[in-house]
């Protein structure tokens, strides 16, 4: 009889706990809050913990990120219920090393069924999970290669005739939008629905010609606003001068929301870009053969465009010729610059009807218009008229790039232009005369989209006429100048030989009078000393100084004269208020016990050399204090006023005047009314008023009466316009 099988013993707690070490599973005990109690050895090195006291204590939630933390919680919550649930997550171990776990989240409960601890047991299956993401992986892959091929053979089919069409289609046609047009139906039908448009090249942008006929309207808005040259596939196409492809986040990001995978194929004339042909499709990536049917499509539309460019180029040229003979013929016999511009205007509302136009001249940093048409608003003509900033954008870049500019898509607000909202398109052109913008005409037309070729070359063709126009008026006036100058330094040299015929005169007179009192008074002042007469010597010696003084003060002011007529002239807009400011101040130095009134009646600039002026000023003013010191206050009042042609300034006193016979000569060298000992002086002051107002080719007078004060006026030309 066999005997009965002996029981196994009982496990202890030393032996449970060895098999929980053993385990590769990582087995924690945790607090009702979840704090991380005990780990066993073998889930610690699973964990890549080296050192338990580093996370024990912690929350257990906090080894968790993302969805994963929040199945933990809701795993929590269950074994605080008092219920086992299990799911699977990515956790990272203490090392940093990314893993997936399933886990298992129990309650451990006392002796009377309470819930007292939790045990959360986590399985690295890390293994599996990958095993099962490689195999989906392989699957979608073998899925999507099934559909390319299935699409393969019907998409080649579909490419070899829309090719066959497009090319029919634009052998015989020369316009720009049907050629487009029959490559974006090419394209959509070739390559599943692929979306697509035609741009042409306006500076740094390319505005929309046409779109394929499925092109979702939020694209065509999007693209209305035109594409940057810089954008990065329109970059690399330009650089190729061929088609260049992106997809996946690239074309997400330089798509406008639409396409995944993008297309731009550029074309140029010479080494000028001049069209690009973009296309599209949600799908993230073009196809091999797609990208061989839009290269194909591409390479014939260059063809077609090659074709349509020389005839188009042929059409340009007629029309300009047309539109350059009308306005020579309108402009040979003037040379006024807004009438020049106002033939300009009239050609081309004739020539294109539909259009509006200004001319404008810069005035500081605005554009203000000078010549308008008369079918622009009245609030238009004063946004207009008022000027319009130089960094405008399309106003810049024409100034900038010395060519025309044509702005397909005008939006006011953007261009800086107010008022001007109803307009669908915007034109301007630059006329420089040499390296400066003297003037700016622009374009406008209410109908929407780009100009036309014809429209674009005849107003290019009116912009160089009324440059050249320009440039022959500036020619004229240069010569006018220069004959105006050669008239002026005639009249220097008249001026000059009658002011050295005044100053032979004075040299025989007026110099040769201190010379005599020297002679005189030094033989008397010789016959003195030899009869040992101190005093005599003394006051004949008294009297020679007076005259060497005398004689000095006339050599300095013949050289004050002779430098006011060298001074070159550096004529500007001047401030007439800060010079008579100055010569205020300046005779109140000169006569510091003299009450100085001074009143500027008008304050104005006016045209001439500021530095010049001010001796003009300083002269007439000083010597109104000066003969007017035997008045309590010296009343001086400057007035000015203007006709057309000239200003006029007066400098009235209330001084001892002067005998009106013989104002004539008041303004000559060395000559006075009045002696020495009454008002010192030695008779330049006004000389050298009246060469500095000639030589601004003004003219000088003087009017008063003996003990009723004097003025003394000048007037100064205004500069041609």
């Amino acid at each position: 009889m066999t005997s009965p099988p002996t029981p196994d013993p009982s496990l202890d707690a030393v032996d449970l706990q060895a098999i929980i070490d053993s385990s590769a599973d990582c087995i924690k005990v945790l607090d009702l809050d979840a704090r991380v109690l005990s780990m066993n050895i073998g889930g610690r090195q699973t964990m890549e913990i080296t050192d338990f006291s580093v996370c024990q204590g912690l929350l257990w939630p906090t080894f968790w990120e993302g969805e994963a933390r929040a199945q933990v919680q809701q795993a929590l919550d269950a074994a605080r219920a008092g219920h086992t649930t299990t799911f699977e997550g990515p956790a990272r171990t203490f090392a940093g090393t990314p893993k997936w776990w399933e886990v298992r989240v129990s309650p451990l409960r006392a002796a009377d069924g309470t819930v007292t601890r939790l045990l959360a047991s986590s399985r690295d299956i890390t293994a599996r999970k990958q095993t099962e993401q490689q195999l989906e992986a392989a699957q979608h892959q073998l899925r999507n290669h099934a559909q390319v091929l299935e699409v393969r053979v019907e998409q080649r089919e579909r490419a070899l005739a829309a090719l066959v069409r497009f090319t029919t289609q634009v052998a015989s046609s020369t316009e720009l939008h049907d050629i487009a047009t029959a490559a974006s139906d090419t394209l959509r039908d070739a390559v599943g629905g692929a979306i697509s448009g035609f741009f042409l090249v306006k500076g740094k942008m390319a505005y929309p010609v046409m779109f394929s006929s499925n092109t979702p309207p939020e694209v065509m808005a999007a693209r209305r606003a035109g594409i940057a040259l810089s954008a990065p596939l329109v970059a690399s196409a330009l650089a190729r001068r061929g088609t260049s492809f992106v997809g996946s986040e690239d074309g997400r990001r330089q798509s406008v929301g639409y396409a995944s995978a993008l297309s731009v194929t550029a074309y140029h004339q010479g080494e000028q870009p001049y069209a690009l042909f973009a296309a599209g499709t949600p799908r993230p990536e073009w196809t091999a053969q797609e990208q061989e049917v839009i290269e194909s499509v591409g390479r014939g539309l260059g063809l077609a465009l090659d074709r349509e460019v020389q005839t188009q180029q042929l059409q340009e040229r007629t029309a300009g010729l047309d539109a350059f003979v009308a306005f020579s013929e309108s402009s040979s016999a003037t040379t006024d610059i807004l009438a020049l511009a106002r033939q300009a205007v009239e050609v081309l509302e004739t020539t294109l009807r539909v259009v509006s136009v200004a001319y404008y001249e810069l005035d500081g940093d605005l554009w203000k218009a000078r010549v308008w048409s008369e079918n622009l608003t009245p609030e238009v003509v004063a946004v207009l008229t008022a000027g319009i900033s130089v960094n405008a954008p399309s106003y810049a870049e024409a100034v900038q790039t010395r060519a025309s500019v044509f702005v397909p898509g005008w939006c006011a607000d953007s261009q800086g232009v107010a008022r001007t909202e109803a307009f669908g398109a915007g034109a301007f052109y630059p006329c420089f005369v040499g390296e400066s913008p003297h003037g700016l005409l622009s374009m406008g037309t209410p109908r929407a989209g780009d100009w036309t070729p014809r429209e674009e070359a005849v107003f290019s063709a009116v912009g160089r006429s009324l440059t050249l126009a320009l440039e022959r008026t500036a020619q004229t006036r240069e010569l006018t100048l220069q004959r105006d100058a050669l008239t002026a330094r005639t009249r220097e040299l008249l001026l000059a030989n009658e002011e050295l015929d005044a100053f032979t005169y004075s040299a025989s007179h007026d110099l040769r009078t201190p010379v005599r009192h020297v002679m005189s008074f030094a033989g008397l002042a010789r016959t003195a000393l030899v009869n040992n007469q101190p005093d005599k010597v003394s006051r004949n010696l008294d009297i020679i100084q007076q005259g060497a003084t005398r004689m000095n003060g006339l050599i300095d002011g013949m050289l004050l004269l002779s430098r006011a007529g060298r001074h070159d002239l550096q004529a500007q807009m001047v401030s007439l208020e800060p010079l008579i400011l100055q010569a205020q101040h300046d005779a109140q130095l000169e006569f510091p016990e003299q009450v100085i009134d001074v009143k500027l009646r008008a304050a104005v600039s006016v045209w001439g050399d500021a530095r010049l002026l001010q001796q003009v000023l300083t002269n007439l003013i000083s010597n109104a204090v000066k003969y007017s010191t035997t008045r309590d206050v010296s009343d001086v009042v400057v007035q000015v006023s203007e006709t057309g042609t000239e200003w006029t300034i007066t400098v009235q006193d209330n001084g001892v005047g002067f005998d009106p016979r013989y104002g004539g000569k008041l303004f000559g060298i060395f000559q006075r009314l009045h002696t020495q000992d009454a008002f010192p002086g030695i008779g330049v002051g006004l000389a050298t008023v009246r060469r500095i107002v000639l030589k601004h080719g003004g003219r000088v007078f003087a009017e008063g009466s003996v003990g009723a004060g004097a003025t003394f006026g000048l007037t100064l030309p205004k500069p041609a316009a």
